[in-house]
């Protein structure tokens, strides 16, 4: 993937948050992709590709943990629903059993 193209897909990705495991993942498989340029330019002595790829690092190091974030919500929230679930089974064994 070209640079440009990298770029204007970061740039119109960053106005929606995603809502699905996959879109995170695409979104931090393109911030990485896009870091590569500048590691190949860094490593030949470019002090500003470098100090580019820093800052994009320190923006990969935030979006994984809002990656991480939102995975654990995701199954915390559907633990919390099968715990609920099993406690109303329990309810009613309890209701009918009991005299």
């Amino acid at each position: 993937m070209s640079e440009e193209l990298v770029r204007e897909e970061i740039e119109q990705s960053e106005g929606v948050d995603p809502s699905t495991l996959t879109e995170y993942y695409d979104r931090l498989r393109i911030m990485v992709e896009s870091m590569e340029v500048d590691v190949l330019k860094s490593e030949k002595g470019n002090k500003a590709a470098g100090t580019r790829l820093r800052k994009n690092l320190r923006l990969l190091k935030k979006t994984s943990a809002e990656f991480v974030k939102f995975s654990l919500g995701k199954w915390f929230k559907y633990s919390l629903l099968f715990y609920f679930l099993i406690f109303q089974e329990f309810v009613f064994l309890f209701d009918i059993f009991s005299f």
